[in-house]
């Protein structure tokens, strides 16, 4: 007669396993750019749903003035990026009164508003921003690549982008636009209405390596093969 075995058949742990470290991602062979979700990078505001513990977006440990990960929930306080290329489109946003949150991006203010009425969403709760989308290279702490992000910046965070695009032409002096490092963090501004708010600062951090360089490339081909985010 057969006789049961107990087995542990998987960890909770967040750290991979040993046994598990010498994989060569079998079973990704079909998985490119395309089939993932990238990552947006925002800023927590006093408004923002990651604050209110009944929200599904709540984070914990969220506080004003602190960056997110919107598929992880990782908050920092600064980030390492390479920049690796630059576009714009109209980006659709829920009034913050109302919840708030990003619905998406379209070619068009016209296609932006036709998702809307598609899927039966109260126009006057929306906003149709022209966005200007920064798509990067996140490092981690060490100046290790960690994975591509978007930075979406309407509204007052254009000057920030504008800023940005100004001074990688003057420090990368004709390089690629992805041979500079920058560190973006954010700072306390006050609006027209007096009321005050966290805005992105990006300050330089110096050039890639030989190796960050290759790494920020293979990155930014990988995603000009996937223009639509």
């Amino acid at each position: 007669m057969a006789t049961n075995k107990s087995i542990a058949t998987f960890s909770t742990s967040n750290t991979l396993p040993a046994h598990l470290q010498g994989g060569t991602g079998l079973g990704n062979e079909n998985v490119d750019s395309a089939a993932i979700t990238i990552p947006r990078l925002d800023i927590i505001q006093s408004l923002s749903p990651q604050k209110q513990k009944s929200s599904p977006k709540y984070i914990q440990g969220a506080e004003e003035g602190k960056i997110f990960d919107s598929v992880s929930g990782e908050l920092y306080d600064n980030v390492f990026l390479v920049n690796l290329a630059y576009e714009t489109n109209y980006a659709v946003f829920k009034d913050r009164k109302l919840g708030g949150g990003f619905e998406g991006t379209f070619e068009s203010q016209q296609e932006a508003l036709q998702y809307l009425t598609d899927n039966n969403f109260e126009v006057s709760q929306y906003q149709i921003i022209e966005t200007a989308v920064h798509k990067c290279l996140m490092l981690d702490d060490q100046g290790n690549p960690k994975q591509p992000v978007l930075l979406y910046m309407a509204s007052s965070k254009q000057r920030v982008s504008k800023e940005w695009n100004t001074q990688i032409q003057l420090q990368n002096k004709g390089a690629d636009r992805f041979a500079t490092v920058w560190t973006l963090s954010t700072a306390e501004e006050t609006n027209k209405q007096g009321q005050p708010y966290f805005n992105y600062r990006v300050s330089f951090a110096g050039f890639a390596g030989e190796e960050l360089y290759e790494e920020a490339k293979k990155n930014y081909f990988a995603l000009i093969a996937n223009q639509k985010v």
